[in-house]
């Protein structure tokens, strides 16, 4: 019995003995761990790696996200404009204050391009987008103009402020080229379908507002919308001799003229895709 309870503690004694060895060798190591850097600079954050190595594992980013970045990288470009017109005739560049707004308007513009960079469009996004990293990108090259001019304190930087300008031009085509994007992906895209209640209430509005509730000609006006109504359901893009996309934008835009009227919206519709089909 006393045998094995020694034995016992001559185990956990051993056990205990390699782990603080262990820790020890893990303390030595990470101690003996330099930043080969020169004393007294930053540690320098690669901003374009982080960036690639984001943009492997986040999905395709929505426009949404997209349209975000590219207003960001606008906005602190229009901030940095600013600022070269301020002091265009050299009156501000050499106060702090000044020189302090440059430094926050950089640091912003830097996060909004980086912002960016993590974006993963795809499709018809591609091509705005390109046009937003490249007036992003432009924008910080003005940036880095604007800092040299500070570091050497001689106000020269009229290039800086044509490259900002250049900047403001491309962010500006990008983001109008997106808007424009995803407004026809609404409209391309498939309609949602009309619940029996929402439907149900349209009519009723709809009919009510010519007919006393009751009256024959309430009743017709409620068969007529409801007859429009299945004659929608049952149509479909390939079944109309369209495509999708031109089905979609059709019934899509019909939905929108004549919200309060299946008659109409169906008119509209046959209306559309006969001149569609006449092209």
């Amino acid at each position: 019995m006393r045998k094995s309870l020694l034995v016992s503690l001559l185990a956990a004694f051993v056990m205990t003995a390699s782990s603080s060895e262990a820790q020890q060798s893990l303390g030595d190591v990470a101690g003996s761990i330099k930043l080969n850097r020169p004393a007294g600079e930053a540690v320098v954050i690669d901003r374009h790696a982080i960036g690639r190595a984001r943009k492997t594992s986040v999905p395709a980013s929505g426009v949404d996200q997209l349209n975000d970045a590219v207003n960001d990288c606008l906005v602190e470009t229009r901030a940095l404009y600013a600022l070269f017109n301020e002091t265009r005739d050299g009156s501000l560049f050499y106060r702090d204050e000044w020189r302090m707004q440059v430094a926050s308007v950089g640091q912003r513009l830097e996060s909004a391009q980086f912002k960016l960079e993590s974006v993963v469009p795809d499709g018809r996004y591609v091509e705005s987008y390109e046009k937003a990293q490249q007036g992003a990108n432009t924008a910080l090259s003005a940036l880095e103009i604007l800092r040299s001019a500070i570091a050497s304190d001689r106000p020269v930087f009229s290039q800086g402020r044509t490259l900002c300008e250049q900047a403001l031009r491309l962010l500006e085509e990008a983001r109008t080229e997106i808007g424009a994007a995803a407004r026809r992906d609404a409209a391309e895209s498939t309609p949602a379908m009309i619940n029996p209640i929402d439907a149900d209430r349209i009519i009723s509005s709809t009919c009510g507002r010519q007919y006393a509730s009751g009256s024959q000609g309430y009743g017709d006006c409620v068969a007529r919308e409801r007859a429009a109504l299945d004659a929608m359901r049952g149509r479909t893009g390939p079944g109309a001799g369209l495509d999708v996309e031109s089905f979609n934008m059709i019934r899509n835009a019909c939905r929108f003229e004549w919200p309060n009227s299946f008659v109409s919206q169906d008119q509209c519709e046959r209306n559309r895709i006969a001149a569609q089909k006449s092209r």
